[in-house]
């Protein structure tokens, strides 16, 4: 017991910049993909270089945008999502009838497939919208049989209903959109740690001072220098560890030398 207080006391910013790093990985862009999966999918089919994203990547690309970009975005995955939310519910239904998506987004005429075991093929173009006027365009062009609608207008114009409001799209898009904008990083870390690790510091020396071992003088210059060598210390790891490519090397240095002082440790 007394090795492993020694090691975590020795390895307190390592441990705890490693935990803080787990943390951040998994509540970081965190996004419930059972209520939101599908405009994630929508944001990712927006654009070719963005097919193969993480939750990191997409977050990164919606932080580049400017201000006056977001809006058009959110616009463009709601009709997005919309095919995906179609299509994912169609083919989970149980019927036969199943649903695919074109490669391409803008693809002519129409967004989805639907086909069924007998080789049957519906061409459908969706509207995620509650303009009127907007549908009436897509009936006169293509026809009202190839044409879905979103649940606002399928009762009052007498079109098929994709199952979902196009409020609801609007809403669950700018969620997603505005989750992605937050700006998060390991600095907000930084106060946490440095906290702790400065206690831990503070506390050593205290009970120093407390039993005589420490003069009062010697006392408050342990503490600056200690404590602002801590804090030195966690900062250049934090920034060290917030730069692509050296953050690779820096958690290597750190875990070989945790796994360093561990052996240490044990073999004395």
């Amino acid at each position: 017991m007394e090795k492993i207080k020694k090691l975590i006391k020795k390895n307190w910013d390592e441990i705890g910049i490693a935990a803080a790093l787990g943390h951040f990985s998994m509540t970081g862009t965190k996004i419930d993909y059972d209520q939101y999966g599908y405009v994630i999918e929508a944001l990712k089919r927006s654009r070719k270089d963005l097919h193969d994203a993480d939750l990191e990547e997409l977050h990164a690309y919606v932080q580049s945008l400017d201000e006056s970009q977001i809006p058009g975005l959110v616009s463009n995955i709601k009709g997005i999502a919309h095919e995906v939310y179609f299509v994912e519910a169609e083919n989970t239904d149980g019927d036969e009838v199943k649903a695919y998506l074109f490669e391409d987004t803008n693809h002519k005429g129409y967004d989805v497939v639907l086909y069924d075991e007998e080789g049957n093929y519906t061409y459908l173009q969706l509207k995620a919208t509650d303009s009127p006027s907007y549908v009436d365009e897509a009936v006169q062009e293509i026809g009202r049989e190839n044409i879905v609608v979103t649940e606002e207008l399928a009762e009052k114009m007498d079109l098929p209903s994709s199952g979902i409001s196009n409020a609801q799209l609007e809403y669950n898009a700018e969620k997603v959109v505005n989750r992605l904008l937050e700006d998060r990083h390991l600095w907000e870390y930084v106060p946490t740690l440095s906290t702790w690790s400065i206690a831990l510091i503070a506390a050593s020396l205290t009970k120093r001072y407390i039993k005589g071992e420490l003069p009062r003088k010697q006392y408050i210059q342990y503490m600056t220098v200690y404590c602002g060598a801590k804090l030195s210390k966690i900062l250049i790891i934090i920034a060290a560890m917030s730069i692509p490519g050296v953050n690779v090397i820096t958690g290597a240095l750190l875990f070989l030398k945790t796994v360093y002082n561990f052996r240490n440790t044990f073999n004395t």
